[in-house]
C-alpha cells in the first residue's frame, strides 16, 4: 500500500509529528541575555571530561564564550579556525577564549586534532543548559539549508578545505558569542540567526578589547 493511501494515523511519525533533524517548526528568537547570572552555574566538560562551572570562565578576567552549533558543522569548524589564528590578539587583550560545543568530549577532542585547532580551549554542554541560557536558539529548516548557508560552505571548501562532516550531538542548534565582563555583564552578543552566521574574529577580537579596557 502506498503511503498516500494510509490513513492519517498511520503516518510514518518521521512524517506526522517529528521534524526533520530536530529542527524547529517556527522560526525562534534569539535573546541573548543582559547578565550572565543564568549560564554561571551550568557545568561543562573538559576534553578529560572534567567538570567546570561556565561562571568560572570569566571570574577573573572578561571572557569571549563561542557557542558551536555541533562539532561536525563546517560553519563551525571554519569559525574555529578563525578564532585560533586570533587566539593571540584575545589573549594580548587580556580575555580569555572558551569555546563550547555539545555531544561528548570525545567528539570535542576529535574535533580540535582534525582543524588543528589545539591552542582553543574547548568545553562540552551535553544537556545544551549553556546554549539555553546564552539565549540561543533551535533552527528551522530554511534556516539550516539556505542559499546563503550553502555559498558558505563552498566558500569554506575553497579557502581552507573545510567540509562538512557528521552530525555530533543536535543538528539544529545554533550557536553563537557572548563577551562576559567579571562582574557579570553581557557587553555584546552576536547569536546565530542561521546556520552560516558566526560572528567574524575580528569583530569579536574588538568587542573583546572594549570590554576589557572598561573592567
Amino acid at each position: 500500500m502506498s503511503l498516500a493511501r494510509l490513513p492519517p494515523q498511520a503516518a510514518p511519525a518521521s512524517l506526522a509529528g517529528v521534524s526533520l533533524l530536530g529542527t524547529s517548526r517556527q522560526r525562534q528568537k534569539a535573546q541573548p541575555p543582559e547578565r550572565a547570572d543564568a549560564l554561571a552555574g551550568v557545568v561543562v566538560r573538559d576534553l578529560d571530561d572534567h567538570e567546570l562551572r561556565v561562571g568560572e570562565l570569566w571570574q577573573d578576567q572578561p571572557a569571549a564564550l563561542v557557542f558551536l552549533r555541533h562539532y561536525g558543522c563546517t560553519h563551525c569548524r571554519a569559525h574555529a579556525v578563525e578564532l585560533h589564528r586570533a587566539r593571540d590578539d584575545f589573549a594580548a587583550a587580556g580575555v580569555r577564549l572558551a569555546v563550547i560545543g555539545h555531544g561528548r568530549p570525545e567528539h570535542a577532542r576529535d574535533f580540535q586534532r582534525a582543524q588543528k585547532v589545539e591552542g582553543l580551549e574547548l568545553y562540552v554542554d551535553s544537556g545544551r543548559d549553556a546554549y539555553r541560557a546564552a539565549g540561543t536558539k533551535v533552527a528551522t529548516l530554511g534556516e539550516l539549508f539556505n542559499p546563503g548557508s550553502v555559498a558558505q560552505a563552498a566558500k569554506n571548501l575553497a579557502s581552507d578545505r573545510i567540509v562538512q562532516g557528521l552530525v555530533k550531538g543536535h543538528a539544529a542548534q545554533l550557536g553563537g558569542v557572548l563577551i562576559v565582563k567579571p562582574d557579570g555583564t553581557v557587553p555584546f552578543a552576536h547569536l546565530a540567526e542561521d546556520a552560516a552566521d558566526n560572528a567574524p574574529a575580528g569583530e569579536v577580537v574588538e568587542a573583546a578589547r572594549a570590554a576589557a579596557g572598561d573592567r
